[in-house]
């Protein structure tokens, strides 16, 4: 096995899902093997019927230790798990749940051994995981039980940029009421202790504003200098590298552009409409912060209805697999 690149572990997902293709089909990308040397996790047969899936001939080795992978292209080194049920492509199942966490418990044991570096996850559904006894409401919480984490969150890595949204899922009222002084600072100096874990120094941090063109000098509101300023500076006075409050409707180019690494967004849908728009052609990586190993993943779902028709698209799932290459060399000293 090459040491000198990091092991990632990559489940398989929902066997009944689009996970087993899209894993296919990223390992069947030659340049993969130039990031990391990657190793399955899942079950030989789903992976069979996957490559044939995708008209993919690819010898499957089944190993014991990832330190037998061999991480060479045209070879599928694989944690073998048994599937202890007859799964059906496309159709919701207990057991396609309890297959998905089981790979999830064998990842993050891996890690924990020091037998991998991170895990990429293939997506996996939470009403199977539901029906397959989980207490947790998806894979995240499930990887945050396991890896002791009082609470995960979710980093977008689109391009080389790093997007951090202050509110989520609630309404766009209460939102606004969310966003304070105190908010904005704390939210800002966890996003940056994230960037450092991440294998970044001293990240540069773009701060989105809250106005039309933030605010224009308080000539459309004066929330900027009265709010997101009093933060800024004291987190500039804690040696974080954070912007001014920026035009929100240009961050996100400017960001793209290379010339922030990471990015803070107030709004879950005028966030997520910047990167749903350039999504086809620059593929967006999950990653979960808030755990202590590296943890990323896709942000679709299983697709049901599109399993093992030789359709879905690997290239996000391909993202999130050298995104957290990437941040394990970071991680190994090659920090920005």
């Amino acid at each position: 096995m090459d040491k000198s690149k990091p092991r990632i572990g990559i489940t398989i997902g929902d066997p009944a899902g689009i996970g087993p293709e899209v894993v296919c089909m990223c390992l069947a990308q030659k340049e993969l093997y130039e990031e990391c040397v990657p190793v399955v996790i899942g079950n030989g047969e789903v992976l069979k019927r996957a490559l044939q899936s995708r008209g993919l001939s690819m010898p499957v080795r089944c190993i014991k230790k990832t330190e037998d992978a061999v991480g060479e292209y045209g070879i599928i080194d694989l944690i073998d798990l048994p599937l202890r049920y007859e799964y059906i492509p496309g159709v919701l199942q207990a057991g396609n749940g309890e297959f998905a966490i089981r790979c999830i418990h064998e990842a993050v044991k891996l890690i924990r051994g020091g037998e991998l570096d991170a895990t990429c996850t293939a997506p996996t559904n939470k009403e199977a995981m539901r029906m397959a006894g989980s207490p947790f409401m998806g894979a995240t919480e499930l990887f945050a039980h396991l890896g002791g984490a009082k609470k995960a969150s979710t980093v977008i890595l689109q391009g080389g940029c790093y997007v951090f949204q202050v509110t989520t899922h609630v309404p766009l009222r209460k939102a606004i009421e969310m966003i304070t002084t105190g908010t904005l600072y704390e939210f800002i100096s966890k996003a940056d202790l994230t960037l450092k874990s991440f294998g970044f120094k001293s990240a540069r941090i773009g701060l989105a504003g809250f106005n039309p063109h933030a605010g224009d000098g308080g000539l459309l509101g004066g929330e900027e200098q009265e709010i997101f300023m009093p933060a800024v500076k004291r987190l500039r006075e804690e040696g974080v590298c954070i912007s001014d409050p920026l035009p929100a409707d240009t961050i996100y180019e400017r960001g793209q552009k290379g010339e922030f690494d990471a990015l803070i967004l107030l709004f879950h849908d005028s966030s997520n409409i910047a990167i749903k728009l350039i999504s086809k052609d620059v593929p967006a990586a999950v990653i979960t912060a808030g755990l202590p190993f590296v943890r990323t993943t896709v942000a679709h779902g299983t697709a049901y209805d599109i399993a093992y028709k030789g359709i879905a698209d690997y290239k996000q799932f391909y993202k999130a697999i050298t995104a957290a290459a990437d941040i394990c060399r970071r991680r190994f000293g090659e920090g920005a």
